[in-house]
């Protein structure tokens, strides 16, 4: 497989058609999604709000929605933490989960 950095268009949607995987920056956790239709239908959203924009380092966050059954999370040097955060525009607490060594 080559490597997941560059032009999109390398990377034909058959090597992802099955599982999508992923990792935090010192690998210590791994993220694994296992759906074919997570390209097919829309499953998330992007966010602009100010709280989005700051956990995400960036002018947008990105948002996936999925089940929970398909997804599998590795923590491997068990550094994975989580908090409630209750700064949103509705009120409403979003999980928000976070490598303690990387912050990724």
């Amino acid at each position: 497989m080559k490597s997941p950095q560059g032009n999109p268009n390398d990377h034909p949607i058959t090597e992802f058609d099955k599982e999508l995987k992923g990792t935090c920056l010192c690998g210590s956790i791994s993220v694994t999604i296992r759906d074919p239709e997570l390209f097919t239908r829309p499953r998330g959203h992007l966010c602009h709000c100010a709280n989005c924009r700051k956990t995400s380092g960036s002018c947008v966050a990105s948002n996936l929605i999925i089940e929970s059954d398909k997804v599998d999370i590795q923590d491997s040097a068990g550094t994975l933490r989580t908090y409630d955060d209750y700064d949103t525009l509705s009120g409403n607490p979003v999980h928000r989960s976070f490598c303690s060594v990387d912050g990724k």
